[in-house]
């Protein structure tokens, strides 16, 4: 399956996709996600909100009586990193939108929870209760009016810009230096 969608894959990378795999399906969650009836992968959602329209894909959906689970799998090397801090520095956005989207939908608890199949026995979990929906609402606001402003410090790397239609017409991507990016953005917001 890997060399039918990635001809150029070698034997490292099908060995690591492998371990990946074996990884997640002997973990907790993937023995609950399989014990749920009516589970959803890939679940398209859309909403507005401050005149942005927000859309993506759940992993994985699931909704039972008035909650949901949204599972959503993280493929990133953690390096030193625990998968709560990465959760909380990088995700916590996301992890916000998918709970309102939830909450949109009519639930009135939502549990997202991120696994990193490189460690899988480490889920982040969060729960949410519809009436924290103002209080995400106003953060999600937040976030929008920064960058309406210009006010977003970018993170270039060749994961995020791999397919960029602006890499190397505008912007240099993971070839811009790190220092240059903070002393840019210093430069900009005063």
């Amino acid at each position: 399956r890997v060399h039918s969608a990635y001809s150029a894959a070698g034997a490292a990378e099908v060995a690591l996709i492998r371990s990946l795999v074996e990884a997640y399906c002997s973990s907790e969650l993937a023995a609950r996600v399989a014990r749920l009836d009516g589970v959803a992968k890939e679940r398209h959602f859309t909403f507005e909100h401050d005149g942005v329209l927000l859309h993506g894909f759940l992993d994985v959906y699931h909704q039972h009586g008035a909650g949901a689970l949204v599972v959503d799998y993280k493929s990133n090397a953690l390096a030193d990193e625990g998968p709560e801090d990465v959760v909380e520095h990088s995700y916590r956005l996301q992890r916000l939108v998918y709970a309102l989207a939830c909450f949109r939908a009519g639930a009135e608890l939502v549990e997202v929870v991120y696994q990193f199949l490189e460690r899988p026995d480490a889920p982040v979990a969060t729960t949410f209760v519809r009436a924290e929906v103002a209080e995400l609402e106003a953060e999600l606001s937040a976030a929008i009016e920064g960058l309406r402003r210009g006010e977003f410090r970018p993170t270039p790397s060749e994961f995020a810009c791999a397919g960029c239609p602006a890499l190397d017409l505008v912007c240099a991507g993971p070839r811009l230096p790190r220092q240059g990016v903070q002393s840019a953005l210093a430069g900009s917001v005063a």
